[in-house]
């Protein structure tokens, strides 16, 4: 027979993620609270898995039931095991990883867990370091195989999917961080006040590291408060809750009581959660979910979630190469929009650049030819001293009949009383070299005159700056043709 409480609005259709907490004989669901939405509660009394492990049927009816009331076509669920379906404790192996770990409980469950009877299903996290007492452990979990098995199966049938199982100690141990904060950075018991029994964790920053069973209510208090031990000095102040409780009102109080009577101080669950915390169950779907370590997978699951993470790594591959041929190619189309403006402002500027480089290319032009100028007339003879020169120092009784000058080479021809006299003048001339007697020379007797010699003398004008030599006068022997 169904109950809701606080019944939940849901649209139809919509899919939704759901905390349950599974025991042999009822099933506990919580739609956590949410924008738009408010929390609600839904309980199924169940018979008990068949015998022979093949199916549970009473859960699939009632996960039909759950969807019909909610309004959903399926969805997720986060399932916490109840005890005594599950058996979790802290052991101390050797390190190793955590599929070598899980299959050495998983093989030799028996050895480990005082309740395995069949083959087992083993979930396992590292242990936090305890404030006192051996480091290091994990804190393993165990369930029959066949359980897990029809819980997956039922969820199928009725079209859910189950995403996370964990015993039902992770979930209160995630829960008591969400009640008392001051938990997660300390280490602190959580009461756990059932009908039948009560469960002591010890939480170190938050996470679980030891769990021990003892009688329900009072019987065992003195058992607890040793389990519990003397407060430390630093964990004596007054906001720190060394020691909480959650479960059935009346055994907590009892609990509670005994416990005070010892020195030991029970902190209650905070006026919001007062309700929720009267009820284990409600507690363990509320906070059921990935956090509540150790979680329970089946090899199946394992090789789901190893496939997923596979898948996704896919995607984002792809998606990561997909984002960087997207880059290259924003890259690519911005260097050549920059190419593109730099292209635009070169030609805006050519006629500038072609009027520039017109006008340097004149002004250079002109710079070597007034250079070649200059050159050309620091080398050139200077003709007009050499002109003056002949006619001051040409001796008197010669006359000059022709002169032929070409680069820097002089040829003068002339008549002459003595040829010698006259290539002497020559020879004495300043600026004048090589000079030297370029055809004989030849009598000619002009009518009714004396006669004369006709001489041909070729020099050599030296350049402009030269050193000025003045040789000796030569008395050339020059031969007279007749």
């Amino acid at each position: 027979m169904a109950t809701v409480v606080d019944p939940v609005a849901s649209s139809s259709g919509k899919q939704v993620t759901l905390g349950a907490a599974l025991s042999a004989t009822e099933l506990c669901v919580v739609q956590r609270a949410g924008a738009g939405t408010r929390a609600g509660v839904w309980r199924m009394a169940l018979q008990p898995l068949n015998g022979d492990g093949t199916g549970w049927p009473a859960l699939t009816s009632a996960l039909h039931e759950l969807s019909r009331t909610l309004g959903t076509n399926g969805g997720r669920l986060h399932v916490a095991l109840m005890p005594p379906l599950t058996e979790i404790r802290r052991l101390d192996l050797p390190p190793m990883g955590e599929n070598e770990l899980r299959m050495l409980l998983s093989r030799n469950a028996s050895r480990y867990f005082v309740g395995a009877r069949s083959a087992q299903l083993v979930g396992t996290s590292m242990a936090p370091q305890r404030s006192s007492g051996p480091s290091g452990g994990v804190m393993a979990a165990a369930a029959p195989q066949r359980l897990v098995a029809a819980l997956h199966a039922a969820a199928r049938e009725a079209g859910w999917t189950v995403d996370a199982v964990s015993p039902a100690e992770g979930a209160w141990c995630s829960a008591a961080s969400a009640l008392w904060p001051a938990t997660s950075r300390q280490a602190s018991h959580l009461l756990v006040c059932g009908e039948d029994r009560t469960e002591l964790l010890q939480l170190e920053q938050g996470r679980l590291s030891g769990v021990r069973l003892f009688r329900a209510g009072a019987a065992d208090a003195a058992l607890v408060a040793e389990a519990i031990g003397p407060a430390d000095a630093a964990q004596k102040a007054p906001a720190f809750a060394r020691v909480t409780a959650i479960g059935v009102a009346a055994q907590r109080k009892d609990l509670a009581r005994a416990l005070s009577s010892a020195g030991l101080t029970v902190s209650s669950p905070p006026p919001e959660w007062a309700e929720r915390a009267d009820h284990p169950d409600l507690l363990a779907a509320e906070f059921a979910g990935p956090n509540a370590a150790p979680l329970l997978r089946s090899e199946a699951t394992v090789a789901s979630r190893r496939e997923r993470a596979r898948r996704i790594m896919t995607r984002m591959a792809a998606a990561s190469v997909a984002l960087l041929l997207v880059a290259a190619m924003f890259s690519l189309w911005g260097a050549k929009r920059q190419l593109r403006a730099v292209q635009a402002e070169r030609a805006a500027i050519k006629p500038l650049i072609s009027a520039t480089l017109v006008g340097r290319t004149s002004v250079e032009t002109a710079f070597r030819q007034l250079a070649a100028l200059a050159a050309t007339q620091r080398s050139a003879p200077r003709w007009s001293s050499v002109i003056a020169g002949l006619s001051v120092r040409l001796e008197e009784h010669a006359y000059l009949t022709s002169l032929r000058a070409r680069d820097d080479s002089l040829l003068v021809e002339g008549i002459a009383v003595r040829a010698s006299k006259a290539y002497d003048s020559l020879v004495l001339l300043p600026g004048l070299t090589s000079v030297h007697a370029a055809a004989p020379v030849r009598l000619e007797s002009p009518q009714g005159g004396p006669a004369l010699e006709r001489f041909t003398i070729a020099a050599v004008v030296a350049p402009s700056g030269a050193p000025v030599r003045t040789p000796a006068p030569a008395t050339s022997a020059w031969k007279v043709t007749p």
